[in-house]
């Protein structure tokens, strides 16, 4: 080795440890949050304090909760140790301040409770690690923080960092609670923007404010999840931290599970009379302040007795959904959710079901069981989504509703029948940045694409989408996972774009302040407002721009992020709502039924709901699969 090279190693590395040893000794992740606009800063929450319960409210308590055949171990825990009153997560540690859990390899890990659970896509709003998602420039997306903390949300198109607590005030002077803080485990006054740095360290302030319950407690009172003001007149969201609660500790439901996942925060506004207790978001609204109602399912598949086999059979989420202590399996395929625990764990029909599903002693079942090399499950099983299901939703038109009096985006297209909400498309679990599924016709003909830019933007009339296709995504699709058809909910917003940070596939959207939306039904306006907000200011930053934005804009094939459009967007000026150039696709794997599935007249035949031409098919190939009954 060379003498300088030598020398430079021997003082680099102990340069690296002494700067690294007073990050420590000065708080690095202290420093991290100074960094942010004082509104956005972690501090202190101040919950509450319930008074103890006597004897006879600690047993009357008991004895209410619900009669549903669960043992609430936790109600003998409670009552030897003498806790007779919940305070968040100092009371779960007293016993829990380990997890034991077993790996997808039969490994077994005992951990801190906390790092596992502050390293979780449920508290940090993001993982770093996709290896099925690539951007328009042809690269993974992999080792890149990226999940709801950073992408927006369809509520209406909003950013996490911007719009995570706030009041609506309407014009009949009734007060409402909205923002993306409702579906987050936190209880702090802001997203928890700390944890996409390098080395931080979650801290006590933000761990106290965890709300354990949501996902724990049977008899959660979702009426306390709504937008309160404290007294320095920051906002957040409440929680239901009553010791009733705390005694009703399980392990998590189905049903705690749907306070968020099947939930009126992003759509489904739908109650299933068989089930009502799987729709609790919309059965408790919150009583002084309820949560906006948003109508326009995201995916119009609910998990609830009347629509779902496996919610009528009693399977909760996670006997699907793998779970290593507070980390959770998504499963190995995905188009939009992008935040994902266990990205190397499937989940899968087949983990339950027999392989081949399908009684093999029937000419019918053999047809059926010859079909699953290119056919994935739901395909058939999803024979259609809820009505509500929006299919097109314009967020630069708005329509005003009497009930609750409010202004909100103008679904104009909502459709739920197979063919026309129900997408089928060639798809092997990749997916790109903006939700396309990548996959490519098994055939190897070379005629199917899933990119066709419908709504081509004028400023790239000319691009060869054709071309760049073939250059870059087809080599990609036939390089995964070999490709079966599944079925998908389409989905296209007309959103507000900076026109100075676009490119041919899309744009940065400028988010909405929620309050102007619902008030005045002006979405330019609201643009405007929300570019107020200290974070839009720090996003167009030179921070943000070097560590996340220049990478975030490359895999949408722009080059760099241009923080000169600030000064334009801030006033209201280069920005306008567009569609995306082409549909997002979004995974579906719930709605699953027996009665009602696809069967063969329903895709061979003259009215097939499959597009074969679409699909990458032949006139010659098209006339033999319609006779193929």
């Amino acid at each position: 080795m060379p003498l300088r090279r030598r020398i430079r190693r021997r003082f680099v590395i102990p340069a690296a440890v002494i700067v690294l040893a007073l990050l420590m000794a000065f708080n690095w992740s202290a420093l991290i949050n100074l960094k942010l606009p004082a509104d956005s800063r972690p501090a202190e929450v101040t919950f509450p304090v319930i008074t103890p319960a006597s004897e006879d409210e600690f047993e009357a308590l008991a004895t209410s909760l619900p009669a549903d055949g669960v043992k609430y171990d936790h109600v003998d825990r409670f009552r030897e140790a003498g806790i007779r009153t919940y305070e968040g997560p100092a009371t779960c540690l007293q016993c829990h301040s380990e997890l034991t859990y077993h790996t997808a390899a039969g490994d077994t890990v005992t951990t801190d409770l906390m790092d596992n659970l502050t390293g979780s896509a449920h508290y940090r709003f993001f993982t770093t690690e996709h290896p099925n998602v690539y951007g328009f420039n042809g690269e993974l997306a992999d080792d890149f923080p990226m999940g709801k903390l950073n992408r927006p949300c369809p509520k209406p198109g909003s950013f996490a960092m911007t719009a995570w607590a706030e009041l609506v005030v309407t014009a009949e002077g009734d007060t409402l609670s909205e923002g993306c803080g409702q579906c987050h485990i936190g209880g702090q006054y802001q997203a928890p923007l700390g944890e996409i740095m390098p080395l931080y360290q979650t801290q006590a302030s933000e761990e106290d404010a965890i709300d354990c319950l949501i996902c724990h407690a049977t008899a959660y009172d979702m009426n306390r999840k709504q937008v309160v003001r404290d007294d320095n007149g920051r906002m957040r969201w409440d929680q239901d931290r009553s010791l009733r609660a705390a005694l009703s500790v399980t392990t998590p439901t189905a049903e705690a599970c749907l306070r968020c996942h099947q939930h009126n925060f992003g759509g489904d506004i739908y109650v299933d009379e068989a089930g009502p207790e799987y729709m609790q978001s919309m059965t408790n609204l919150g009583q002084q302040r309820p949560r906006v109602s948003h109508p326009g399912s995201k995916r119009g598949t609910p998990y609830s007795p009347t629509w779902d086999v496996h919610a009528a059979a009693g399977i909760t989420c996670i006997e699907c959904h793998a779970t290593q202590g507070h980390l959770m399996a998504k499963g190995t395929h995905t188009t939009t959710m992008m935040a994902n625990d266990l990205p190397q764990v499937e989940v899968s029909c087949l983990q339950c079901h027999d392989d081949p599903p399908h009684d093999d002693s029937s000419e019918h079942g053999q047809a059926l069981n010859s079909h699953l090399a290119r056919i994935a499950c739901q395909t058939c099983h999803i024979p259609s989504l809820h009505e509500d299901n929006v299919t097109r939703r314009d967020f630069g038109n708005t329509v005003f509703e009497e009930e609750p009096g409010i202004h909100i985006y103008d679904d104009s297209v909502k459709e739920s029948a197979p063919g026309k909400g129900i997408a089928y498309v060639w798809w092997n679990g990749d997916g790109t940045f903006l939700g396309n599924p990548i996959g490519d016709n098994p055939n190897g003909a070379g005629l199917y694409s899933f990119y066709d830019a419908e709504h081509r933007w004028p400023e790239f009339a000319d691009f060869d989408y054709e071309g760049w296709y073939e250059e870059v995504m087809r080599p990609i699709a036939r390089a995964g996972r070999p490709s079966k058809l599944y079925a998908m909910k389409r989905f296209n917003g007309r959103q507000h774009i900076d026109l100075q940070n676009m490119g041919p596939f899309g744009g940065m959207f400028v988010p909405y302040n929620l309050p102007t939306y619902y008030r005045t039904g002006q979405p330019q306006t609201a643009a405007r407002v929300e570019m107020e907000k200290s974070m839009m200011g720090m996003m167009y930053g030179l921070l943000f721009k070097y560590y996340m934005m220049d990478k975030f804009m490359s895999y949408m094939a722009i080059d760099g992020w241009n923080t000169d459009s600030f000064v334009d967007v801030h006033a209201g000026r280069q920005i306008e709502p567009r569609w995306l150039p082409t549909d997002a696709m979004l995974e579906i794997s719930h709605a699953i039924r027996l009665d009602g599935a696809l069967d063969c007249a329903d895709c061979h035949g003259p009215q097939s709901v499959l597009d074969w031409q679409q699909l990458g098919y032949t006139p010659e190939e098209i006339a033999d699969l319609n006779q193929a009954r």
